[in-house]
């Protein structure tokens, strides 16, 4: 006795893998942004140049923007799985680190960030949990940033952020 099966998709199971495929990607491109915009603002620092060219300033400046309109990119996918919403929230939180303007703020958002990680659901795939991780340690960067360049003494001085 042979039984068989057949398999079908329908065009809204592939539209909804596609969704799905594009909020990983885009998170990833999203901690690529990050990444590439602490290194811009690493190689700013040590170059020197802030105050003889103000050029590896706007650098940094427009790395993070990059990064705040990439979050935004990620954010404005509707998030339709568990590790969908995960990596949705952790894009916003993101996005609301790069535009803090004060060191209490960028606290608040790292603690979001633990509280959002902690409470993921168990089924959570590895890959997009690992990716909220790296997302919450970027947000530590930021305030070690922030704390080592002495930005958060000034309440006019605004965060070395995204402006």
């Amino acid at each position: 006795m042979t039984k068989s099966i057949t398999i079908t998709t329908t065009a809204a199971s592939e539209a909804t893998g596609r969704a799905q495929s594009h909020l990983f990607d885009n998170f990833c491109e999203l901690m690529t942004r990050v990444f590439m915009a602490f290194e811009e603002e690493e190689w700013a620092g040590d170059a020197d140049w802030d105050i003889a060219f103000s050029q590896s300033v706007s650098d940094a400046e427009a790395a993070w923007k990059l990064v705040a309109i990439q979050a935004e990119t990620v954010t404005a996918v509707r998030p339709i799985s568990v590790n969908d919403l995960l990596l949705h929230r952790m894009a916003g939180l993101v996005s609301r680190a790069v535009s803090a303007t004060s060191l209490a703020a960028l606290e608040a958002v790292r603690s979001r960030a633990m509280h959002c990680i902690a409470q993921a659901s168990t089924h959570i795939a590895e890959a997009v949990h690992d990716l909220a991780h790296e997302a919450q340690i970027s947000i530590d960067q930021m305030i070690e940033h922030a704390l080592t360049n002495g930005s958060y003494e000034s309440p006019d001085a605004g965060l070395p952020l995204a402006a």
